[in-house]
């Protein structure tokens, strides 16, 4: 019988996860007695794509299942039912983690298991409390992100039209608040900006969204609505649909800034430039791309959606009356995070830029990037209460001073 040691050093063997371990276990019993010579199945287990990361997040509509691979690798997915499972098969694979391990609390997901059918074969096993529609994909390796596949397991029975909303009624009669709708930016699979340490653009923009949200709900006549919230994946077109279906008067995104220097700090307030176009800076180019592979990251081409309000430029009178008045609300947001303390602000006037979640054409949108995480300084005062609670101030202080001056509420 061939010992483990005389097939792995100990080094080796020091980094095998207990998955691995079965499947070189799995190996050795595939060998004759005696035989000194690998089977050609193990002799492949070197080359095998290794599993690195299993992650989970909650949406209102689905569950979305990330595994993080060495590479791109052939994969199967099978529904079951009685009892509601989907066993996940990834092909040419070991687990460097194992999946049920991780840690969950979902209204989809019961269980998880997970095995080794075959040498190679890594299969998960998710229990369900109900039945679902399953699809996935395949993300590229991109920046500091390995090769992903996504899977996600969207319900069947109570599905929402827009995520984390319920349908509304179009009405404006029905009431004559002024409806703002607070876009935190990105989520779930795709953090954003990484500060310094560790702190995530999404987990800051969703704090400061839901501080601002409040504030604009205690005021009278005023309604604040979310795109998201809590920490899953939105796409840029589903964000702008949110805001359709609220008639949102107001459309403001959240998000935190990084640059390659960390001396870069403070406060930006963007519009959407006429035709989409940025204005001529390269670091508003560089962020510009960088909000816009949101979609790219979730798994959404944005050359494939159909719905001109993404994707279209904006063209008639209408579309420059909200450029307008989005200048405007703009100035009014600058004005007073000027006057908030420990706000440093980056450019002094309402800068432009080509931002895809601001192509709205029936609502003055606008983009905020609050600080740069890549500054020790600003990302230490994101992450402070107080200091949250005084940025949600200012844009509310901001909000209401547009409203009021222009009539909506």
């Amino acid at each position: 019988m061939i010992n483990l040691k005389s097939v792995l050093d100990k080094k080796t063997e020091s980094k095998l996860s207990p998955l691995q371990r079965r499947q070189v276990l799995q190996g050795i019993a595939a060998m004759s007695v005696g035989s000194m010579v690998l089977p050609p199945s193990f002799a492949h287990a070197a080359r095998l794509n290794r599993i690195t990361d299993v992650r989970m997040w909650t949406a209102p509509d689905h569950t979305r299942l990330v595994f993080d691979l060495e590479r791109n690798t052939r994969h199967q997915l099978l529904q079951l039912r009685n009892p509601n499972r989907l066993v996940v098969d990834l092909m040419d694979s070991v687990a460097g983690v194992d999946p049920a391990t991780m840690g969950f609390s979902d209204p989809i997901v019961n269980r998880v298991r997970s095995g080794i059918p075959r040498p190679g074969i890594i299969r998960t096993v998710f229990e369900l409390k109900t039945g679902i529609k399953p699809r996935s994909f395949f993300l590229k390796a991109s920046g500091e992100k390995p090769p992903r596949l996504v899977v996600d397991l969207v319900r069947v029975e109570g599905k929402s039209k827009t995520p984390g909303d319920q349908p509304v009624s179009h009405d404006r009669t029905a009431s004559r608040d002024a409806v703002v709708v607070i876009d935190p930016g990105h989520g779930g699979i795709d953090p954003g900006a990484v500060g310094l340490n560790g702190t995530k653009e999404k987990d800051v923009a969703l704090q400061v969204a839901k501080r601002l949200a409040r504030k604009i709900n205690s005021m009278d006549g005023f309604k604040a609505e979310l795109t998201r919230k809590g920490d899953y994946f939105v796409s840029l077109r589903d964000r702008v649909s949110v805001a359709r279906n609220h008639q949102a008067d107001l459309f403001v995104s959240l998000h935190a800034n990084a640059f390659r220097l960390q001396s870069a700090k403070g406060t930006s307030v963007y519009m959407l430039s006429e035709g989409g176009k940025p204005s001529p800076d390269k670091a508003i180019r560089r962020l510009e791309q960088r909000e816009n592979s949101s979609d790219l990251i979730g798994g959404v081409k944005l050359s494939h959606v159909a719905d001109p309000t993404v994707r279209g430029i904006l063209m008639d009178l209408t579309q420059r009356d909200s450029l307008n008045r989005a200048l405007v609300y703009g100035k009014k947001l600058l004005g007073e995070l000027k006057d908030t303390p420990q706000v440093n602000i980056h450019f002094k006037k309402v800068k432009q830029a080509g931002f895809a979640v601001l192509k709205a054409p029936d609502m003055p949108s606008i983009l905020v990037e609050l600080a740069f995480l890549t500054n020790k300084r600003e990302e230490r005062l994101l992450r402070n209460d107080s200091h949250q609670n005084a940025l949600a101030s200012a844009l509310a202080a901001g909000t209401k001073k547009f409203i009021r001056a222009t009539g909506l509420a």
